[in-house]
């Protein structure tokens, strides 16, 4: 009788020892007003919210990336010249979030780092993450509605620009170069190449300020190459530069070149 009393109490010890876990389909998370699809439903851990990884960050309109070597989230908002990420790893209650302009050659720290309550989890080969740690941490209001099980995101939308007034008439000369992103889309090293001023200068050429982001896997440099090409299509110049960026983060940059004053369209070489 004791052995068996013995097993008992040492069962429910091992089931009491496990984090809780429910499933729970009736709770909902709205955006805006907006409810949030998700394909599989929010989970609560030891009391807290969790939601698929993906759908909830892309819904708060940032970029996410996934690392199954590292196990790590990493995700980027950009608002005009400003930049958000965030980065949580699989187990870990640590959230690191940085914040600064996309102008600036290095990123500057920002909130740091914040103690989840709740680590990012991996549950049914689906990765969810803490859904008022994630919103928050991109600078949006969370509240709960007890009554309707609800999950309330109201996002900090920035401020309507007000129309442009007329165009005063000793206005600077305007120069127009088109950026082909096709090859762009197929890189996975460099990002949102955009081109900030052209002007031209007394020899005929354009001097372009450009900004960029590059993504570094482990040490060393990224270099970048771009052809300028004539109204034809016809390659007439080229340009290029190594970039120095954060290990396995995004890294924006500002860079300026003189380019041939024949170019009409500026596309970036693939590395392969």
């Amino acid at each position: 009788m004791k052995k068996i009393l013995s097993v008992f109490i040492m069962a429910v010890m091992l089931v009491m020892s496990f984090t809780s876990v429910h499933c729970e389909d009736d709770i909902k998370v709205t955006l805006d007003g907006q409810e949030i699809e998700f394909d599989v439903p929010p989970q609560i851990i030891n009391g807290r919210t969790l939601v698929p990884m993906r759908a909830i960050f892309e819904a708060l309109g940032a970029e996410v990336e996934w690392s199954q070597e590292l196990q790590t989230i990493h995700a980027v908002m950009t608002i005009g010249n400003k930049y958000r990420t965030v980065t949580m790893i699989i187990g870990d209650n640590r959230m690191f979030t940085y914040s600064g302009d996309s102008t600036a050659e290095i990123a500057v720290p920002g909130d740091a780092m914040i103690e989840l309550d709740v680590p990012p989890v991996i549950i049914d080969e689906r990765t969810l993450v803490p859904v008022r740690a994630v919103a928050e941490s991109f600078d949006c209001d969370v509240d709960w509605n007890g009554e309707n099980r609800t999950v309330i995101i109201s996002s900090a939308l920035p401020e309507p620009t007000a129309a442009p007034t007329a165009v005063p008439t000793n206005a600077p000369v305007e120069y127009v170069i088109e950026y082909d992103d096709t090859n762009e889309r197929q890189a996975h090293y460099i990002r949102n190449f955009t081109i900030t001023n052209i002007s031209k200068n007394s020899d005929g050429n354009y001097d372009i300020n450009c900004t960029l982001e590059t993504f570094l896997e482990g040490r060393g440099t990224v270099g970048v190459t771009f052809n300028c090409l004539d109204e034809n299509g016809t390659v007439v110049d080229t340009f290029s530069k190594m970039f120095v960026g954060t290990d396995y983060t995004w890294s924006p940059h500002t860079s300026s070149f003189t380019i041939s004053g024949k170019t009409a369209k500026i596309e970036l070489v693939l590395n392969h």
